[in-house]
């Protein structure tokens, strides 16, 4: 099994690869309307990517 901090260090690799991912599939429009759509969604990803950061640290420190 893994230690504390090897866990906490594979959840960040998989929050940024999953950021990642999301962003490179959001893709950049020349349209202005679908790239502010696009920006609005990836902020949100970026919102949802640090709650579950923030959760996780608190699991770690924690548990």
């Amino acid at each position: 099994m893994f230690e504390k901090f090897e866990i906490l260090i594979i959840i960040i690799i998989i929050l940024i690869a999953f950021y990642f991912v999301i962003s490179l599939g959001a893709g950049k429009s020349k349209d202005s309307h679908a790239a502010t759509k696009i920006s609005r969604y990836l902020f949100g990803v970026r919102i949802l990517i640090g709650i579950i950061a923030i959760v996780s640290l608190i699991l770690w420190l924690f548990l």
